[in-house]
C-alpha cells in the first residue's frame, strides 16, 4: 500500500511496541524516513496517503498520535 505512493522513503516499519504499558494504550507504531523536507510534504498530500488514512484513520483508529523529527543532529550516547 505504502509502496503505491512514488515519493522516496526509507526505512519504513511497522510493529508493536516492546513494552505496551508505556504506550498509554498505543499498540502499533508507523515510522518511515524520507531525504527531504518536500518528500515528507509530498508524501502527506498525495491522493494515496489521503485515501489510506480514509481508509485506516480515524474511526478505525480511535486515537492516533503524529509527529515529525528532524533526525540531522548527531547521534548521542545514552
Amino acid at each position: 500500500m505504502i509502496d503505491a505512493i512514488p515519493i522516496p522513503k526509507y526505512d519504513v516499519r511497522v510493529g508493536s511496541p516492546l513494552i505496551p504499558q508505556s504506550t498509554r494504550g498505543y499498540d502499533i507504531i508507523l515510522s518511515m524516513k524520507f531525504e527531504t523536507l518536500q518528500d515528507f510534504k509530498a508524501y502527506l498530500a498525495h491522493p494515496k496517503h489521503l485515501e489510506l488514512l480514509k481508509v485506516y484513520g480515524p474511526p478505525l483508529l480511535r486515537e492516533m498520535i503524529s509527529f515529525q523529527v528532524d533526525g540531522t543532529a548527531p547521534k548521542a550516547k545514552l
